[in-house]
């Protein structure tokens, strides 16, 4: 027991002394070492970093702080990150909403909503005290005028106390400062609220300056009548007298500073509802706001495997060469939910999930995993690349989509009308017309109430041409990306299964990040793109000619449904959708679309294994695969043929392949001990004779 309080002991010693007391492993580039040096370094070691400077100036004003996204979303994500150290200390959160609060209001609001009894209640008390409120209509310049007084006020009073500080007492005092606007509202909105922040902060700053200049004037007036003999009967009492109504009128303006002031716009999705819609909207926003200053979040393209589908293509010699029309027969672009619109219905029944899913988030990442590799990973590079994807894919067809809607969609009270026709399902094949891809079918298939909540890529190759007899019932090759809810790749490959006999099978390599990176804490989307923006980032943001590329695409199917009025096949809930998908995935060869359950989401529970008196023949029955250990993973198989001897004859029994065991994500301790040895299955198989035991 005291080894083992020296060893914790010690532990918590090395984790408070940080990362520059930990002894890192060096492991060479190509070794035969099976340690790839991937335990070298923990989440401790990458806390600190952050793409934001620990001494910038920021400020975060969220327009509809009173609304959902706001609540569960924003409000959470800034404390995470300022929690954490990747948001400075003294940042800004300054809320305004139609809610008629008070700032004390609005920090017990957000108290609710970045509660956890896990969390300390002082840092929590901290954050809340950075936080400010201003309430208003969205039409109301004066309320406007309000917000950006407010938000003067504090920031004076920060770089005051910036200026104060020992740490910056050896420092250059800082000329700039970030404002972030993010709004969490309705896109008919943003280009009033972008007009009515930039003609308010003109006319305040004028204000000011006038002020500043008048005071200026004010103070070498006095100077100048305190060099001069005062006049008989004069007081200074009186002459302040005289001054006072003059500096009340100022008193409410924030005093200058010398900053310079950089402001960014983050837009949510939907933009438009179609091409023209989109385009005027990105008009009207153009007139107040410049495409620099503006992030349009899509929070896909935040996700960790996202962001690895290029690291996946172009740092891995294996897939550069495959990833064509010659070796790709499809590729599929899956997001499902196993539950319906839960209390959304208003805002759904508007857009449906064509507009709502596949037109963003669906096809920013088709345009990830079909575009050409850029000449950098900055923004101008990549944009630049998905673009050239999305004006070579033809628009959609509507003989290449299939909709549905889940049984029971009309009952939800949030959709009021029950005459609709919006989709909760659609399945659409499109065409990249380029010399890559011409031919091979990209799949975007999304859906509500469906078996399960996933959403993945599946890059579908063709079978080997040419394979020998023995080979040619083969399974083709799969590459799965899993987005969520369990980040994973896994790479399907035929494989001989072990034993006497000849027999193949497609296991799968996997790439389970739960279990290969258990020590680190996985960014959540909104926290990498929040920080992107404070960071001037647009690597990760849609820009504007690619919203407008991209309705192109859909327009003339939404169109097209809508003239028809078309009604969405009716499926039940919690199944695959409707049939007419199966119907529209054979039309270009491919069995269905998606995969099956995977372990990784629904747990299977294995059988039992078999009695301990069973016949011979019973063995030749499939085996229950071996219960794993939940904590060093998959128990190893017993051999796969087996001879059993009987006074009469000597009978050799085959046993059949046993089935691949379940694969479940565990975390394997860094002392592992050797799995339980099986026994072999003659000594499983019991003899046919009875035991003697008269001479024991």
């Amino acid at each position: 027991m005291t080894s083992v309080a020296n060893w914790a002991s010690q532990r918590r010693n090395s984790v408070r002394a940080g990362s520059s007391q930990r002894l890192t492993p060096t492991v060479e580039k190509n070794s035969d070492s099976d340690d790839d040096g991937s335990a070298s370094t923990t989440s401790e070691d990458h806390a600190a970093f952050s793409p934001v400077p620990r001494d910038m100036l920021a400020t975060i004003v969220i327009l509809g702080a009173d609304g959902n996204l706001s609540s569960k979303k924003i409000l959470p994500t800034l404390y995470s990150l300022w929690r954490r150290r990747l948001l400075p200390r003294d940042v800004l959160v300054v809320g305004f909403a139609r809610q008629d609060w008070t700032s004390e209001r609005f920090r017990k609001h957000v108290f609710k909503c970045i509660y956890h009894p896990s969390m300390p209640q002082a840092e929590r008390k901290e954050f809340q005290e950075r936080c400010h409120y201003q309430s208003g209509q969205f039409n109301e310049p004066d309320k406007f005028r309000a917000l950006l007084s407010l938000m003067a006020h504090e920031e004076a009073r920060r770089y005051q106390e910036r200026l104060r500080a020992p740490l910056f007492a050896a420092r250059v005092a800082p000329t700039t400062q970030v404002r972030m606007y993010y709004m969490a509202v309705p896109p008919f909105l943003y280009a009033d609220i972008a007009r009515h922040l930039r003609v308010e902060a003109a006319r305040l700053t004028a204000d000011i300056d006038a002020a500043a200049a008048a005071a200026a004037v004010g103070a070498g007036a006095e100077q100048t009548a305190a060099a001069a003999p005062a006049p008989a009967g004069a007081t200074t009492n009186g002459a302040t007298a005289e001054a006072s109504p003059t500096l009340a009128a100022t008193a409410a303006l924030p005093p200058p500073t010398p900053l310079r002031t950089e402001e960014r716009f983050v837009l949510e999705k939907p933009f438009g509802r179609d091409t023209d819609s989109c385009a005027a909207l990105l008009s009207q926003l153009q007139k107040q706001i410049t495409e620099e200053e503006i992030y349009r979040i899509d929070h896909y393209l935040g996700k960790e495997l996202v962001m690895n589908l290029l690291v996946l293509r172009f740092a891995n010699v294996c897939f550069q060469g495959v990833w064509d029309r010659q070796h790709v027969k499809a590729v599929q672009v899956i997001f499902k939910e196993d539950f319906g619109t839960a209390g959304r219905g208003g805002y759904f029944d508007e857009y449906g999930i064509i507009r709502d899913v596949l037109q963003n988030h669906l096809l920013q990442v088709l345009a990830l995993v079909a575009m050409e590799q850029p000449l950098s990973f900055s923004a101008e590079h990549i944009r630049a690349e998905k673009l050239k994807v999305l004006h070579a894919c033809r628009p959609l067809s509507t003989d290449d989509v299939v909709t549905g809607q889940y049984a029971g969609y009309l009952d939800d009270p949030s959709v009021e009308n029950k005459q609709s026709r919006t989709e909760t399902f659609a399945a659409a094949v499109l065409h990249i017309n380029n010399p890559r891809w011409a031919g091979v079918p990209f799949v975007l298939k999304a859906g509500k109430a469906l078996t399960d909540s996933k959403a993945e890529v599946r890059v579908q190759f063709h079978a080997v041409p040419g394979a020998v007899s023995a080979l040619a019932s083969c399974a083709a090759n799969e590459l799965v990306i899993r987005v969520q809810p369990e980040e994973l790749i896994y790479w399907k490959v035929n494989n001989k299964v072990p034993g006497l006999h000849f027999e193949v099978q497609q296991q799968r390599m996997d790439l389970l990040y739960s279990s290969k990176f258990f020590e680190r804490k996985l960014p959540e989307a909104y926290e990498r793109l929040l920080l992107e923006v404070l960071a001037a980032d647009h690597s990760h943001f849609v820009s504007g000619e690619e919203l407008v590329a991209s309705w192109q695409i859909f327009t003339p199917a939404l169109q097209a449904l809508h003239a028809s009025r078309r009604v969405p096949e009716v499926y039940p809930f919690g199944s695959r959708g409707p049939p007419s998908a199966d119907a529209l995935a054979h039309k270009y060869g491919i069995t269905k679309f998606g995969g099956g359950l995977t372990p990784y989401v629904k747990k299977e529970v294995p059988p039992a294994p078999p009695a301990a008196h069973s016949s011979p023949m019973s063995v030749a029955k499939k085996r229950p695969s071996p219960k794993p250990s939940p904590k060093l993973g998959p128990a190893t198989p017993p051999r796969a043929t087996a001879t059993t001897s009987t006074p009469t004859s000597a009978t050799a029994v085959t046993v059949p392949p046993l089935p691949e065991p379940a694969i479940l994500p565990v975390h394997v301790g860094a002392a592992d001990a050797p799995p339980p040895l099986m026994p072999k299955p003659s000594e499983e198989l019991p003899s046919l004779r009875p035991l003697d035991l008269s001479g024991a």
